[in-house]
């Protein structure tokens, strides 16, 4: 009884110790799961100068800076980052701690009694593998071409926004001259009908010029209320492709300028080959499927894994001997030698081949989308270069076709259909005008886009 009260402390702080290695441990595991990781803070929206013309490059920079898609493919690609360093941990060994407490009891018989056993053991574990035939290298190489797939991924993403972000600065552009366009419209009918009012007036001219003419004003005045809500709409547009939730309405920078054309149709497929992510990233992809099917082939090949083990245990009766527990050890080198194991390793080898494959179409039917991106922006670009000389002559003739009509109207001799004619032909050649302007701009664009440009 002596011996058993003098091991009584021991036994208690072993328990002690062994009940602070599992609970805390677990403990705090369950406490992060149970609780979700801090969001990133969005980064700020950099203040752009109100008082100051918003030109084209500081949209784009602003669109880079605080678009959520751009955040999104930049956390995609720190995630395979991070898949690559998950595979580089083949390399590295692993070593783990565990501690072990075991109490038994074994039923007496007749003649004897019960007795009772504890066990306790504390042992570190050393394990690596040594050797696996290329298995790893090809997981690693594959993680790494990954990885080169979503950085195009995120190349990929920033022209898009680009591109968006373009055509909504210059549609705004175009919205702000129609409203331009339509102001002038109002002022002409406005003119023409105090015109008519003056000759009806004085019975040079019907009722029925008045009421035209009034009709022609209301009508013009609609469409300066939908040109004046379309510039509303196109700054609302502008805002979202630049990635921000507010941003007071400001003077934007006009861009007409017209390059002209220097390389040739094929010659533009060609730099898109050459240049756009898309295709890198395709490209990348199949050659991680590649390794993916050569580390699946080597799944018929050993393992040389080097194990070894140091501890102490000791197993004691009625909490007799408990402590010191005795130091035990073990090395050992294995070569594990798969024979069978239900078809898994030959089913997938067939995986990652049709997995490839599938890459490899999807690769094919992206050159062609690129082909087809490039011809057609290439020929609306040429056909708005075209367009521009077209619109621009018939409006230099409209206009002069409307003060031709305005000054017969004005001695008497023409119409008041006539004249409303000529306003209504002026106007639309001024919109054609205008709008083949900034469609221009917009087909710039978009071929920069197609051959792979920002």
């Amino acid at each position: 009884m002596k011996r058993w009260t003098k091991r009584l402390p021991d036994r208690a702080c072993f328990y002690l110790a062994a009940f602070l290695l599992f609970a805390f441990p677990a403990g705090t595991m369950a406490g992060e799961a149970a609780v979700p990781p801090a969001e990133k803070p969005a980064a700020q929206a950099p203040a752009l100068p109100a008082d100051k013309a918003l030109k084209l490059e500081d949209a784009v920079r602003t669109a880079l800076e605080n678009h959520p898609r751009i955040r999104a493919a930049k956390e995609k690609v720190g995630a395979q980052q991070a898949v690559l360093g998950q595979q580089f941990a083949a390399y590295y060994p692993t070593v783990s701690l565990g501690n072990t407490y075991r109490t038994t009891t074994a039923s007496g018989t007749t003649g004897t009694s019960a007795e009772a056993s504890d066990f306790f053991s504390s042992q570190a574990t050393f394990n690596m593998t040594l050797y696996n035939f290329g298995k790893r290298e090809g997981a690693v190489q594959s993680a790494r071409e990954t990885l080169q797939a979503s950085q195009y991924d995120y190349q990929t993403t920033a022209n898009d926004i680009v591109l968006a972000v373009k055509q909504a600065y210059y549609a705004y552009l175009q919205a702000q001259a129609l409203v331009k366009v339509r102001e002038e419209a109002v002022k002409n009918r406005a003119l023409l009908l105090r015109q008519a009012q003056g000759f009806f007036e004085v019975g040079i001219r019907p009722k029925i010029d008045v009421a035209r003419a009034e009709s022609n004003l209301y009508n013009a005045q609609a469409d300066l209320l939908a040109a004046q809500n379309a510039v509303k709409i196109g700054w609302v547009t502008l805002k979202n492709a630049m990635g921000l939730k507010d941003l007071p309405e400001q003077p934007v920078t006009e861009d007409l300028s017209i390059v002209s054309t220097l390389l040739s149709l094929e010659q533009a497929k060609e730099a898109a080959f050459n240049t756009r992510p898309e295709l890198k990233s395709f490209e990348a992809q199949r050659k991680s499927q590649d390794q993916q099917i050569a580390t699946a082939r080597r799944g018929h090949l050993p393992d040389i894994i080097f194990d070894a083990n140091y501890g102490r245990r000791h197993t004691s009766n009625s909490g007799i001997d408990t402590f010191p527990l005795q130091p035990s050890w073990q090395v050992q080198l294995s070569l594990n030698i798969p024979i069978f194991d239900g078809f898994k390793t030959t089913n997938r080898v067939e995986e990652t081949l049709h997995n490839y494959y599938s890459v490899k179409a999807q690769e094919e039917d992206r050159k062609q989308q690129v082909a087809l991106e490039v011809e057609q922006s290439y020929l609306n670009m040429i056909n708005t270069q075209e367009r521009i000389k077209a619109t621009q002559a018939a409006a230099r003739a409209a206009k002069e076709n409307l003060d031709l009509a305005n000054g017969r109207y004005q001695v008497g001799v023409g119409s008041i259909i006539e004249a409303t004619d000529a306003q209504a032909l002026y106007t639309d050649a001024e919109t054609s005008y205008v709008r083949t302007l900034y469609d221009y701009k917009i087909a710039e664009a978009q071929l920069q886009r197609a051959m792979g440009s920002p």
